[in-house]
């Protein structure tokens, strides 16, 4: 009998681990949010920069048509980010910035980063656009 529980154990804690690993990663959003079959490429200034989980956030403030507007463009995680050279000092408020994106489908003033042209030419990559080549 004890050999028993020890085989249904040895099945059943595996599948428990993955299974609670896998709770966490479902409740991560999808970016269905975003208008991912346009590109939109707009420049400002950098007003702040978060490189933190679960998302490196860049909020920039750019010249609209109806005055200043201030914009918050989504990347993906430090950790990612980092691999494509990254950093926590990357971006400062005041930096001057380009950024190429996929917009919000509703239309507010958002995006999903898919790369960002600092001033001195470098480009940083987050992630690859699915609507170019």
């Amino acid at each position: 009998m004890k050999s028993l529980v020890k085989s249904a154990l040895k099945v059943a804690l595996p599948v428990a681990a993955v299974l609670a690993l896998a709770l966490p990663a479902s409740a991560h959003h999808a970016f269905n949010m975003f208008a991912l079959d346009q590109v939109v490429t707009m420049s400002g200034t950098v007003k702040d920069y978060q490189f933190k989980m679960p998302h490196v956030w860049i909020y920039v403030v750019s010249q609209g048509k109806a005055g200043q507007e201030e914009w918050g463009f989504e990347c993906h995680s430090p950790n990612l980010v980092a691999r494509k050279g990254w950093t926590v000092g990357t971006l400062k408020p005041g930096d001057k910035i380009t950024v190429r994106m996929h917009p919000m489908k509703d239309g507010s003033k958002a995006g999903s980063v898919i790369d960002v042209t600092l001033a001195d030419g470098r480009n940083l990559w987050n992630a690859q656009s699915i609507s170019e080549p």
